[in-house]
């Protein structure tokens, strides 16, 4: 059970790592209930990372769906040697951006235009 868990956290430091987050128990308590998982603690999350424990699976599937990667490579299932898959666009932004831009394109023709809209006023007030 041992390996399992070292395992399981060392793909999870990976996962974090290619989606630009970081090795945060608080920040990994605070997403995983905005993905379908439960609430944890902080130090649940921290026995994840270091590969002490793993999650209930309802928390995998949210850990899968923020970090963007195959629920069974999360699992370690699949001994094929897969790696965690390099992002398509060369764009670079953290996973919760995308996730962002992902919700942002789900709104409609309307809304788009004002979150447009709201963008460029700050970004005009960022650069005074």
């Amino acid at each position: 059970m041992k390996s399992e868990q070292a395992g399981f956290g060392a793909r999870l430091r990976e996962a974090l790592q290619r989606a630009k987050l970081p090795e945060s128990a608080a920040e990994l308590a605070r997403l995983v209930p905005q993905y379908g998982g439960t609430a944890v603690t902080t130090a649940a999350a921290h026995r994840w990372i270091k590969g002490q424990s793993i999650p209930r699976p309802e928390n995998i599937r949210a850990l899968a769906t923020l970090l963007r990667v195959p629920l069974d490579w999360l699992y370690g299932e699949g001994s094929d040697g897969r790696k965690v898959r390099e992002p398509k666009a060369a764009w670079e932004a953290s996973v919760v951006d995308r996730h962002a831009v992902d919700a942002f394109l789900s709104l409609d023709d309307g809304h788009r235009k004002l979150v447009r809209e709201l963008i460029a006023a700050l970004a005009k007030v960022a650069r005074g």
